[in-house]
């Protein structure tokens, strides 16, 4: 596992090492189709990362969100968020990061949450703990109750047009705190213990590839909001399309929250 670690963190370093070049610079913003903000930083982040990639390990396969699917069919697989929270790096918030995880057979088995404006970086491996920055360990908060709980999530927007929008509420309004710092951002607070829950109403598997692994890791609860804690099934294949196909909430693991049917805790 310290192999994969070694990395997955040297890959995150190569993406960080871009993003900054570009950060609070003037740059060109293009829209894509599904009215998401993309940047040469998150494509030249990506571009490096692929090449460290097929050098260091040729027979991989690789899922980013910028430039799609290779060997699709490899046993193991890198999957690469070059920025997650590209609004946020584009008007100058320091609440976005570098998401990686390789995977074997759609199992996590190293996987990484880098925060390049903020120097900081979580990361975890199957079996070996949940840590931070130069190897300080990590674990989700001992906060029992929603009503003593810090709540994030991204935009109350996108969560009331997904129909999430009363159920969220309810949550929002018997929570302690809410607050929108939401896209890996949000999670990495969870796992470091400084909130209690983060949802996601609509996702792609880059922006979660990790997460399983790292909550695991820390202690705490992850899974889609119909209570699937894997992404993928036994023999590799996404349960849901790759982009914008899942859903996500995590939490510290001592309180039931029930969305529907599911009691996720």
């Amino acid at each position: 596992m310290q192999d994969f670690l070694s990395l997955v963190l040297q890959a995150g370093n190569i993406a960080q090492s871009e993003i900054l070049k570009h950060w609070k610079t003037s740059i060109n913003v293009e829209w894509k189709a599904d009215a998401t903000p993309v940047t040469i930083a998150d494509k030249k982040a990506e571009e490096l990362v692929r090449s460290f990639a097929q050098k260091e390990t040729p027979e991989f396969g690789f899922i980013g969100e910028e430039f799609g699917q290779e060997n699709p069919n490899a046993e193991y697989q890198w999957v690469l968020d070059p920025i997650d929270g590209t609004k946020s790096f584009i008007y100058g918030v320091p609440l976005f990061g570098t998401i990686i995880a390789i995977l074997k057979k759609g199992a996590p088995i190293a996987g990484l949450i880098q925060l390049p404006a903020l120097n900081s970086k979580i990361w975890a491996t199957a079996g070996g703990g949940a840590f931070a920055d130069e190897g300080v360990p990590i674990k989700v908060s001992d906060v029992s109750e929603l009503k003593d709980s810090l709540v994030l999530s991204g935009t109350l927007n996108t969560m009331e047009s997904k129909g999430y929008g009363d159920w969220f509420a309810d949550i929002r309004k018997n929570a302690k705190l809410y607050r929108g710092w939401g896209d890996c951002f949000g999670y990495y607070q969870v796992a470091c213990g400084r909130a209690e829950v983060m949802v996601d109403p609509v996702v792609s598997i880059w922006d979660i590839a990790p997460l399983p692994l790292i909550f695991a890791e820390a202690g705490g609860y992850f899974s889609t909001l119909k209570g699937e804690k894997n992404l993928f099934s036994s023999t590799g294949e996404p349960l849901h399309p790759i982009q914008d196909g899942y859903t996500a909430i995590a939490t510290n693991r001592k309180f039931p929250i029930f969305y529907n049917t599911y009691e996720l805790i």
